[in-house]
C-alpha cells in the first residue's frame, strides 16, 4: 500500500469500445505506467482520485498519483509531462502530469534530460548495434548524460557509439574515459592516427565522413 504522492495528474480513462475497462475503477488504483518520454521503464502508479472515489470508463479526473521506482526518475519528471496507464498490453487511459508533488523528482532546464528526445538516428544506431540489449544501453547512456552535463550534446553521444561499435564492454570503456576526458572520445572517433579530422559527429549517423579528409586539430 503505498503512503505517499509524488504528483498530481490528469487522468482521461478510455471507453470501453476504445479498449478501456470494463468496470469503474476506485480510487487506490494501481495500473502500470508508462511516461513518453521513458518507455524502456515502466513502473506502478497508485491513483488516489480528487474528489470522488470511483471512476468510470471514458471518464477524466484529477488524481494524486504515487509511483515505486522514484530513484529511476529523480530529476526526471516535468509539469506538462504525458504518460499512458495500462493493465498489461492494454491502454486503460492518458495522463498528464500538473503538479509534482515529490521535489525529487522535479526536473529542470538542465536536468531535463532524456536520450529519447535526442535525434533518431541515435536511437536507431543503439538499436542496430545491439539488438535485443538496446534497453541496457539507453539506460547506460541515459545515466552518463544526466551525470555529466559536459558530454550531453549528440556529437559525443555518436562519438561514443562509434568506437563501442556494438560491443557492451567496449561502450562501457568509452563511458567511463568520457567521464575522465571527453576531448579523448571526440579525438579517437573523428581524428585518424595522422591527425587529420575524418568524422564530424556533429552530424547524424551516416552524413558523418568528412569528404576530403584532411583538417588539421
Amino acid at each position: 500500500m503505498f503512503n505517499k504522492s509524488d504528483f498530481i495528474a490528469e487522468l482521461k480513462f478510455e471507453t470501453t469500445e476504445n479498449g478501456g475497462r470494463k468496470t469503474p475503477a476506485h480510487s487506490s488504483y494501481r495500473p502500470h505506467i508508462e511516461f513518453e518520454n521513458y518507455p524502456e521503464y515502466l513502473t506502478s502508479g497508485q491513483q488516489t482520485y480528487i474528489g470522488k472515489e470511483i471512476v468510470h470508463p471514458g471518464e477524466t479526473i484529477n488524481a494524486e498519483i504515487g509511483i515505486i521506482g522514484t530513484e529511476y526518475f529523480s530529476g526526471r519528471l516535468f509539469e506538462g509531462m504525458k504518460f499512458k496507464f495500462c493493465e498489461g498490453r492494454h491502454i486503460i487511459g492518458f495522463g498528464e502530469i500538473i503538479e509534482i508533488i515529490n521535489q525529487n523528482l522535479k526536473s529542470d532546464t538542465e536536468t531535463n534530460i532524456n536520450l529519447f528526445l535526442y535525434p533518431k538516428d541515435i536511437l536507431k544506431k543503439i538499436e542496430i548495434q545491439f539488438g535485443e540489449n538496446n534497453g541496457e544501453i539507453v539506460r547506460k547512456l541515459q545515466d552518463f548524460i544526466k551525470k555529466n552535463k559536459s558530454s550531453r550534446s549528440p556529437r559525443m553521444i555518436r562519438a561514443i557509439l562509434h568506437l563501442s561499435n556494438g560491443n557492451k564492454v567496449q561502450i562501457e570503456k568509452s563511458i567511463k574515459e568520457a567521464e575522465t576526458d571527453w576531448r579523448d572520445i571526440l579525438f579517437w572517433a573523428e581524428y585518424d592516427k595522422k591527425e587529420n579530422r575524418i568524422r564530424d559527429f556533429n552530424k547524424e549517423f551516416g552524413k558523418e565522413n568528412l569528404k576530403p579528409a584532411g583538417n588539421k586539430i
